[in-house]
């Protein structure tokens, strides 16, 4: 669930024995191969694994180290078969009574790998089939010695027929009483009028009163939910995912801290809205008294799980906002909570219920269906989605007011639907990594095909903050302005093509500022670094922009406007602190910045 970390690890391994990192990939499937190949038995009716712990274990390992391999290099489709066959296999060695299968780490894997493949709903629904105790279909794989070969058919050379043929690799049963379970509970949740005056505001107030009790953290979790269930109606425990105070006699079991996180994320980020928000939303409070982070639980998930934590600080804050004495609310710029809104009744029209819509989607990827287009929600606007790196979640669920030149106001709710860890460089073409799968999974999944669309497009921050001096270091560059500038111009090239292939008008948010952080921390120098390139990034952009050198893509031209003066800074400024949401991300404050930048972008508006 670490990929960043495996990713490391590969190129540490690579420098040390001198290897080159694709040839480090090469050597790790072959090795998952040889496994998968020798400890199945293949017989007329398909194949079923040796009947042995020692066995069944070698397989969970290998299977994990395919998807971990073929994620890394972009083939996603096969990953995802592989992180699903090691979740069904451990269920088999739980029927060995043994405990080092790791089962919450399989569905945690396949979860991930579900989302970047495109397909988030995928992964909620298979975290709360965990948590359910549900039971995975016995597999029978069918071996064709011509899968043998990855230029054969759609597999990676493993032999097995159904690696690779489906966009999303459904391994829990497509026809389940517990998957109806959940989906009637999102129904039954989706059709719950929310008549509480309950603010974030009180949130956060309950949130510092029970903060400064000496209590245990699981009376403070009681307390919580007292104070939430006697002010609205909370979800049915089938969805209660953050609730781990259950008795061992519970038909539930408890997640894992990170297993939370990632189902928040999933349910936050997913581009569905409706229950599904609603549900992220109302796992904050809970969260946030199970996990603060001065406990330890809490700096193990900092260090330990840093992706996962730094999402929930981010969705914490744009889901709570911050606590702004209630007479100053509406004189000083502030982020809009994203819980005022979630709650608020859904007037909006969709074409088929999310269970419907779900069974569907399941439906199509177990017959191998190769799109499968998101539903046409209009929750509480027509959409716009919101897609790239994790930016794109400061626009999330908002609503942008953009006037056109007759007065005419569009409405459109910003959707998330991000491709994590995305950088402007992995836009190219020729780019062979998951985030390039991941980015082009989602462009396929947007409504309307065929018809002209709009997107919003966040990438660039990334590669300022790790990517440009990389290569500058090795000496590709002759400066950090002419690095900047070559990846700029390749982001942009792309961006161009993007748009033509799919038919869309692109609006490219620049990269915001950092926030101001103390030099006492020792990271000064290469902050400073980075604030460079970002000003170097953002003049780029402006510069090639404004000339209308790229057809259908904009520039959304605010950044400026989120300066604050800073002498300590190198290029004098920093993020002002009324935008900060994490010190790296901006929050919703800038959601009336964005909607004049489109107004003003020169895109047309007749296409939002």
């Amino acid at each position: 669930m670490n990929y960043a970390e495996d990713r490391l690890d590969r190129r540490a391994r690579a420098d040390k024995t001198g290897a080159t990192v694709a040839e480090e990939i090469t050597t790790d499937l072959e090795k998952a191969h040889h496994v998968i190949q020798t400890h199945f038995i293949y017989t007329s009716t398909g194949a079923v694994s040796t009947d042995d712990v020692d066995s069944i274990l070698a397989l969970i390992d290998a299977h994990e180290l395919a998807g971990r391999t073929l994620r890394d290099c972009g083939k996603i489709r096969q990953s995802v078969f592989h992180f699903g066959m090691a979740w069904k296999i451990c269920q088999l060695g739980k029927q060995h009574d043994t405990d080092n299968c790791n089962e919450w780490r399989a569905v945690g894997d396949y979860a991930q790998i579900a989302e970047i493949a495109g397909f988030p709903e995928i992964g909620i629904l298979a975290l709360l089939y965990y948590r359910y105790q549900g039971r995975l279909e016995p597999f029978s794989v069918t071996h064709d010695e011509s899968h043998l070969s990855e230029s054969i058919g759609c597999g990676c050379g493993c032999g097995m027929e159904l690696c690779g043929a489906s966009p999303c690799f459904i391994a829990f049963p497509s026809e389940s009483n517990l998957v109806q379970k959940i989906l009637d509970a999102f129904e039954d949740l989706e059709r719950t009028a929310f008549e509480s005056s309950l603010s974030a505001h009180d949130i956060l107030g309950h949130l510092a009163l029970i903060s400064r009790s000496k209590s245990p953290i699981e009376m403070h979790f009681q307390e919580m939910n007292n104070f939430l269930t006697n002010k609205m109606t909370i979800a049915q425990p089938i969805l209660q995912f953050w609730d781990n105070q259950m008795e061992s006699s519970s038909m539930f079991q408890k997640l894992p801290t990170v297993n939370m996180l990632l189902l928040l994320k999933l349910l936050f980020t997913s581009p569905f809205g409706g229950s599904v928000l609603t549900l992220s939303c109302m796992s904050i409070p809970y969260l946030s008294i199970l996990l603060p982070p001065s406990s330890k639980e809490g700096k193990r998930m900092a260090k330990e799980y840093k992706s996962h934590n730094a999402y929930f600080v981010f969705i914490r804050s744009l889901v709570l906002g911050e606590r702004i004495k209630k007479h100053r609310v509406g004189k000083v710029m502030h982020n809009t909570p994203v819980w005022d809104s979630a709650f608020q009744s859904r007037d909006g029209q969709k074409e088929k219920s999310l269970s419907y819509y779900f069974k569907e989607v399941i439906r199509d990827c177990g017959s191998n269906k190769s799109v499968c287009v998101l539903p046409r929600l209009m929750f509480p606007h027509p959409p716009i989605y919101v897609v790239g790196d994790s930016h794109v979640l400061s626009l999330a669920w908002q609503t942008l007011r953009v006037d056109d030149i007759n007065s005419y106001e569009h409405l459109r709710t910003a959707t998330p639907f991000p491709a994590t860890g995305l950088k402007a460089y992995h836009l190219r073409s020729s780019t062979q990594f998951f985030t390039h799968y991941n980015f082009h999974a989602l462009l396929r999944r947007l409504p309307n095909q065929g018809q002209n669309r709009t997107i919003i497009l966040s990438a660039g921050e990334i590669d300022c903050r790790e990517g440009i001096g990389g290569t500058l270091l090795k000496g590709y560059y002759r400066s950090c302005n002419e690095a900047v500038e070559d990846t700029v111009l390749k982001y942009l090239g792309a961006a161009s093509e993007i748009a033509l292939e799919y038919n869309l008008q692109i609006l490219i948010m620049p990269v915001a500022p950092h926030a101001y952080r103390s030099e006492k921390n020792g990271k000064s120098v290469g902050r400073a670094k980075r604030r460079e390139t970002m000003y170097l990034w953002n003049k780029v952009l402006r510069s090639e922009l404004k000339a209308s050198k790229w057809s259908n893509v904009f520039l959304l031209d605010y950044e400026e406007c989120l300066q604050y003066p800073d002498r300590t800074s190198p290029v004098g400024y920093v993020l002002n602190p009324c935008f900060n949401a994490d010190y790296t991300h901006t929050n919703n404050a800038i959601v009336p910045l964005v909607s004049e930048a489109i107004r003003n972008s020169g895109c047309n508006l007749n296409f939002l």
